[in-house]
């Protein structure tokens, strides 16, 4: 009866949400006096904001950022908080840590160096799977399992991002202005445009669960699209990589 009755009292407070926040809050200054009122520091564009520990102030810190970033005309990156790398659901990550975060490092880039950054980033995976999907062809010539259908869905988000960015980068109005060689971006977007052609029958292999049509399209197709790719983009990195180094 004793137990019934305490699960009950902490299902009340659990949903009454002024009262959880208030605990929450407070149990957020008790650990920020424990620890001698540690402030949480963020650096960004040669600036250091120094702010307190607490839930309440999440909002306020993220606004302050996207301000800083707007006007420096940059583009936010990722953070670097407390030596690890996050791309994403910033809110969430701050959230769940806010307690102990100490250091902020705010990565923004000019809309030139995201684009560089994620070009290099996509010659470096068109680079190294070709490998990983000739051996992802060969399960499932024999006898796809668990691994090769996981393998297979990573790939896909692959290309997906693949697909995703680069078209962003294609129809963007400054396109001439961040690629030096439009000649050899061109000819990288004529392959990707072969890469998507290709979906639909792979994808109809994929609902039908077809694995040697799976297989063929990957070591037939796809690895000759992603090698073909690769040639064409290695010339654009290296031409901006030389630019970079005579800055």
């Amino acid at each position: 009866m004793c137990v019934d009755k305490s699960y009950n009292l902490f299902v009340t407070i659990y949903q009454n949400e002024v009262l959880y926040k208030y605990i929450s809050n407070f149990v957020d200054n008790i650990y920020i006096e424990k620890n001698g009122g540690i402030m949480l520091k963020i650096y960004i564009e040669d600036q250091t904001l120094e702010v307190e520990n607490s839930k309440d102030v999440i909002d306020k810190i993220l606004n302050e950022i996207d301000t800083i970033i707007v006007n420096s005309s940059k583009i936010l990156s990722h953070m670097i908080i407390d030596g690890l790398e996050v791309y994403e659901n910033y809110y969430d990550y701050f959230l769940d840590n806010i307690r102990v975060i100490e250091k902020v490092e705010i990565v923004a880039l000019t809309y030139k160096e995201l684009v560089d950054d994620i070009l290099a980033s996509t010659l470096s995976y068109l680079e190294r799977t070709p490998d990983i999907i000739e051996s992802l062809a060969d399960k499932f010539y024999k006898n796809s399992d668990t691994d090769a259908w996981n393998d297979l869905n990573d790939l896909l988000g692959g290309i997906s991002w693949i697909v995703n960015t680069s078209s962003s980068i294609d129809q963007d109005e400054r396109l001439k202005d961040i690629v030096s060689r439009y000649e050899d971006w061109n000819l990288y977007v004529k392959e990707l445009f072969s890469l998507q052609k290709i979906l639909p029958d792979f994808e109809n292999a994929l609902s039908s669960g077809d694995n040697v049509t799976i297989a063929d399209i990957l070591s037939y197709e796809i690895i000759a699209i992603f090698k073909e790719m690769a040639g064409r983009l290695s010339s654009l990195v290296s031409v901006e990589a030389n630019l970079y180094d005579l800055n």
